[in-house]
């Protein structure tokens, strides 16, 4: 969850402002004091950030979502690959206070669904629905605690899922994080949702002449909010980001019981490249289980790499720094795409949520930053095993 917002800006002019003043006694309002101490968290957060050693830069940004500057909104994107045209794949991103946008690689907005307050979201490729193969978008509704399902092309989205199926309060109070996961032994399709306490759905999607209907299959906990998620369809794991209890991972499957476990170095008590809250989680497919796990680590503005295969080692962490576009801080959601989408991102595409989006000193409303994974494996000490010719993950 957001720890600073705009407030810094705000913070650090009002102490500037209290320090001028002629008596120094005036009393302090709430909205004051808690505005100076963000922009104290602020400087903390840039002073770790400074720490991680590894930089790149954004190759392009979204255009920002329509809400005002200062204003917590765009979330989380999804990257739809166009297996016909992979330059003409498409960047889906949320928009909390209002639904979806739908942007090209240069970043300009092609579509906006007014939805209502749509959070999350993820895509899967290649669902049976009424005799033809569709790629399906999902998204967690925080305005009706509901899950909206729709079909991508490069051109719409078109809303299939109803009727709407609520989800169960005790679980999921108010659906914050979500992903996607095909059970690929029998090309099953599930969606997982997550709340603010904890509590996690697991929803299987069933077609159903020309909608898709959810039906609950199993519930998880963990100990607080895990907004972060994914599955990975390749080795049957499911993992959460818990924001302030590292990575867990349970079996995906909708029989794969309740139990998890931590990845170790996930969590900030034993990693100092990682502080609270950690939010996007994503996975990067490579060759014969290779790839690794991306995760924000909001409280020092960075990302950490994890090791897909078991025991899943720390590989290290990176930052995005300012050049032809403002640096990145305060990820919420982020996602990652292995295949070569045209020649401007060769080797595939991270794409972030920046929670403080500016130009020069002028704060603008939130968008969302494009890495190219090319400059990302030049960058790092490390080599990623980047994959971009490999899509049978998606098959």
């Amino acid at each position: 969850m957001k720890k600073f917002f705009y407030l810094f800006v705000m913070g650090t002019l009002m102490a500037a402002c209290a320090g001028r003043s002629n008596s120094g006694q005036r009393e302090r309002t709430p909205g004051e004091l808690e505005a100076i101490e963000d922009s104290l968290e602020y400087a903390a957060a840039l002073a770790d950030q400074a720490r991680i050693r590894v930089s790149v830069q954004a190759a392009a940004e979204t255009a920002p979502v329509p809400s005002v500057a200062g204003e917590d909104a765009a979330d989380d994107p999804a990257i739809w690959y166009n297996a016909v045209q992979p330059e003409q794949s498409r960047i889906i991103g949320t928009d909390k206070k209002g639904g979806l946008a739908i942007y090209n690689l240069a970043g300009e907005e092609l579509q906006y669904y007014a939805l209502g307050r749509i959070n999350n979201v993820d895509v899967r490729y290649g669902f049976e629905l009424n005799g033809q193969k569709v790629d399906v978008v999902a998204a967690s509704d925080r305005s009706l605690n509901t899950v909206r399902l729709l079909t991508i092309t490069a051109d719409t989205l078109v809303e299939v899922g109803t009727p709407l199926v609520k989800l169960d309060p005790s679980v999921v109070d108010e659906p914050y994080g979500l992903c996607m996961y095909r059970h690929k032994p029998d090309n099953s399709f599930y969606v997982f949702v997550g709340g603010k306490d904890g509590g996690v759905q697991q929803l299987r999607l069933k077609a159903s002449g020309d909608s898709i209907e959810l039906e609950k299959v199993r519930a998880l906990r963990v100990a607080t909010q895990a907004e972060g998620m994914v599955a990975d369809d390749e080795t049957g794991l499911f993992y959460l980001a818990v924001e302030e209890g590292g990575i867990h991972k349970f079996a995906a499957a909708p029989d794969g019981g309740t139990r998890s476990e931590v990845l170790p170095m996930s969590h900030g008590r034993d990693n100092t490249a990682l502080v609270a809250d950690l939010e996007g989680l994503d996975v990067y497919y490579g060759r014969d289980g290779k790839g690794f796990l991306i995760v924000s680590s909001q409280g020092n503005f960075s990302y950490a790499l994890f090791d897909r295969e078991a025991p899943h080692a720390y590989l290290g962490s990176f930052k995005i720094v300012s050049g032809t576009f403002d640096g990145v801080e305060e990820t919420d959601g982020l996602s990652i795409f292995n295949g070569a989408l045209g020649e401007q991102f060769p080797k595939g595409l991270l794409v972030v949520q920046d929670g403080f989006n500016r130009a020069g000193d002028s704060a603008l409303p939130q968008n969302f930053k494009l890495v190219d994974l090319m400059v990302l494996d030049g960058a790092l000490q490390e080599a990623l095993p980047l994959a971009p010719d490999y899509l049978d993950w998606m098959k």
